[in-house]
């Protein structure tokens, strides 16, 4: 279910990276986080052609509730997931990223993927959450990066399982969700 990550994944120029960081071994407490948007954004990583370098992002996914827990607590059967909001480097994509939030383009999925090393294994992908029915709500720019906003309508996340060691785990997890029907995907 995995995408296969190679070591070109990795943010070049970042404490990941640079030498004299004191920093352990490449991926062994770090991580990299890359985005991909249908074929809206690219790089020039092996495999990864349609990805982007994640600098960050912010998801809640929350149940409406009501009330005081002392009393009238009402809890509400309904999810709702906030705005999606993703920081990527400014890069050449800016121009396919601005029209797609003016023509109101329906994106199929923003897959947002973690890689990092497991038992040994460079770069393997560790999970992943991809989001479905996307619209691009708004797009802050600052020199070097821009904050995309995204109204998501489902969701669906997948983990590889780890042991206490690190070890790779024969029992991955996944779920999902789509907020227009209320109703899970899993």
């Amino acid at each position: 279910m995995g995408m296969p990550l190679h070591k070109g994944n990795i943010v070049q120029g970042t404490t990941q990276t640079h030498e004299g960081t004191n920093n352990p071994v490449m991926g062994s407490v770090t991580t990299s986080f890359l985005v991909s948007m249908d074929k809206m954004l690219s790089s020039k990583i092996d495999s990864c052609e349609d990805f982007a370098p994640l600098l960050w992002f912010t998801s809640t996914e929350e149940r409406v509730s009501s009330g005081k827990s002392a009393g009238d607590f009402k809890a509400s059967a309904t999810l709702v997931h906030s705005l999606l909001e993703l920081h990527i480097p400014t890069d050449s994509y800016m121009p396919t990223l601005r029209q797609a939030l003016r023509d109101n383009t329906n994106i199929k999925e923003v897959w947002v993927s973690r890689g990092g090393n497991l038992d040994g294994a460079v770069n393997q992908e560790i999970y992943n959450s991809k989001f479905k029915d996307c619209k691009i709500e708004a797009i802050e720019e600052f020199p070097d990066k821009l904050v995309l906003r995204i109204r998501i309508f489902g969701r669906s996340d997948w983990a590889i399982a780890v042991d206490t060691t690190g070890a790779a785990g024969a029992a991955n997890t996944a779920s999902g969700w789509d907020y227009s029907t209320n109703a899970s995907t899993a």
